[in-house]
């Protein structure tokens, strides 16, 4: 699945971004094994990256949970980005110079989502999403994953199945 154009929020275009889910926002990224940490710092930037992008709508924000997935080396980086709930965008045109990093997640209907970035050395990355153009969006991502989703609970007159 791509990520979702919702001609309505023009913002959300941004980032294909939305997700809905009151819980979405309450997500964090976990905690990076220590190796991973210093990747990015260390001159790669393969592997998996989580944290939120925060996008401005009007009088409030949206900060919705986001996945980066890095593979290959320079100059042929690739990889998808995630947002749960809503799909996946391929990632191109990866460029590294020094601590800047600039990539592109295309979304639905092709848009073409400039992410522009500065590495920390901590690994952790942060920088503006544009969309022709012009910002529409903050994101910080960090070495490691997102969190599982907890599964529902089971509602109390639920029925067990025989032989349990």
């Amino acid at each position: 699945m791509r990520l979702r154009f919702i001609p309505s929020v023009p913002y959300a275009v941004a980032l294909g971004l939305l997700a809905l889910s009151p819980s979405a926002s309450a997500q964090a990224p976990a905690k990076a094994p220590a190796a991973a940490k210093g990747q990015a710092a260390a001159g790669t930037i393969n592997g998996s990256y989580a944290g939120t992008a925060t996008v401005p709508l009007g009088d409030s924000t949206l900060v919705v949970p986001v996945s980066y997935q890095f593979t290959g080396t320079a100059p042929a980086i690739t990889g998808m980005a995630i947002v749960p709930g809503q799909g996946t965008g391929a990632i191109s045109n990866v460029v590294r110079d020094g601590k800047k990093l600039r990539f592109r997640v295309t979304a639905a209907e092709n848009r073409m989502l400039e992410h522009d970035g500065v590495i920390a050395a901590d690994g952790s990355i942060e920088g503006f999403v544009n969309l022709d153009n012009k910002p529409v969006a903050k994101f910080k991502i960090a070495p490691g994953t997102l969190p599982a989703t907890k599964a529902a609970p089971k509602p109390a007159g639920a029925v067990k199945p025989k032989g349990s």
